[in-house]
């Protein structure tokens, strides 16, 4: 008889990796954006002061990413995913009785921290340290828990809203947070050598092996790392404060609540295939290839989204495929950038290109509101962001070619 071979512990850290994104990245941010029309009209916020909410959030990621590396070699991966899984949960809890505006900023806040602390930092080097081979798959995958929360959960956070009101829902979802943390300090570990294992190689010794080694790049100079941080800084403005606003974009566009909701569910379904696509195309194309694949298809969601006016039943779900197909930007693509461009210093730059990143989204993230109560609408920050992506494709792949990395 043969022996059933067990599955390598690398794919169950890959699924307490894909549980803390889930929470962080899922619950916490993206589908933060189904509240967004309810707390501008239940709180009789400003569009200005909804995106300051949002804002605020990313002002506190990026004050999280200046520890993260230190409290992950200080604490351990394990406990810090845990831990900001856990802290977005408290975050909801907060929001949950928050009604005036300081008050909204203070849990967003959490949601910050917890959301760096739980989110790719961590996840990247925990995938990096289990993972010999198919990093991009199981980076993938494991990220593919964002989009997974992101079907599943807008239509019954809608419904809940409808039914019990905005604060038992947030106090609902914090509650599932915190259940959350506690699978994620069950399933992931530090590394392979705390349990007598070796990382995850799948022992081929073919071309196709040979070429997802290869890209590991010499490092960068001074001048084309600049130039990389500015591709992350622009990529922030669509990747946080483009992605949070497309609910009121189309809720101000004539669309109901429950429609926006719709858009978001299924965005997330194509979020959660499109990461693992993504995974597999860096795998098998490279970062330099992979880029204008990705690139592409976040721009053009961008560019249908401004058509949002139009009150198509039928374009809205075009573009958010689209858009849903390049969410990929926002997570595999600066581990690859790294990996293919920074060599030994690969695990300090994801850091490096994820704190421009995030910089970005603070800086971009009052734009869609401050534009829509000036010009009425939130079309034109949505061409400014396809300007945006545009800039930033040209930027990176200028550092690739001048490095000879393909």
């Amino acid at each position: 008889m043969h022996q059933i071979r067990r599955p390598h512990r690398a794919w169950a850290v890959c699924l307490g990796g894909g549980m803390a994104l889930f929470s962080t990245m899922g619950l916490g941010v993206n589908v933060f954006s189904v509240y967004q029309p309810f707390l501008l009209e239940g709180n009789g916020f400003t569009n200005a002061q909804g995106s300051w909410i949002t804002t605020t959030r990313s002002l506190f990621i990026l004050a999280a990413l200046l520890t993260v590396s230190q409290l992950c070699a200080r604490m351990g991966l394990r406990r810090v995913m845990t831990l900001g899984t856990a802290l977005v949960g408290v975050s909801c809890l907060c929001f949950s009785g928050a009604r005036s505006f300081p008050a909204c900023c203070a849990a967003a806040a959490l949601t910050g921290i917890g959301y760096c602390y739980g989110g790719m930092v961590p996840l990247s080097l925990v995938i990096g340290r289990w993972f010999r081979d198919r990093r991009g798959l199981a980076l993938g995958l494991a990220s593919a828990g964002s989009g997974v929360s992101t079907v599943l959960a807008p239509g019954l956070i809608t419904a809940a809203i409808r039914r019990w009101g905005m604060g038992r829902a947030f106090l609902l979802e914090g509650l599932v947070l915190l259940a959350a943390a506690a699978l994620v300090g069950l399933l992931v570990r530090d590394d392979p050598a705390s349990l007598g294992l070796r990382p995850y190689e799948t022992g081929e010794s073919g071309s196709g092996a040979a070429r997802r080694r290869q890209p590991e790049g010499p490092g960068l100079g001074k001048g084309a790392m600049a130039v990389l941080l500015a591709a992350a800084l622009l990529a922030g403005g669509p990747g946080g404060p483009g992605f949070s606003h497309l609910t009121v974009l189309y809720t101000s566009s004539g669309y109901p609540e429950e429609t926006a909701a719709a858009l978001v569910a299924w965005m997330g379904l194509i979020i959660a295939l499109s990461k693992v696509l993504g995974g597999q195309i860096y795998d098998r194309l490279g970062g330099y290839r992979g880029n204008f694949c990705i690139y592409g298809m976040f721009l053009a969601g961008f560019v249908l989204s401004t058509l949002a006016p139009l009150g198509s039943r039928v374009l809205p779900f075009v573009a958010v495929t689209v858009f849903g197909l390049g969410m990929p930007v926002t997570v595999l693509t600066f581990p690859q950038w790294a990996t293919d461009l920074c060599g030994a210093e690969s695990e300090r730059a994801v850091r490096t290109i994820t704190v421009a990143y995030t910089a970005g989204m603070l800086v971009f993230g009052p734009l869609p509101g401050a534009l829509a109560d000036r010009l009425g609408s939130y079309v034109p920050a949505y061409w400014l962001f396809a300007l945006f992506l545009v800039v930033s494709l040209a930027l990176v792949q200028g550092v690739y070619r001048k490095e000879g990395v393909s």
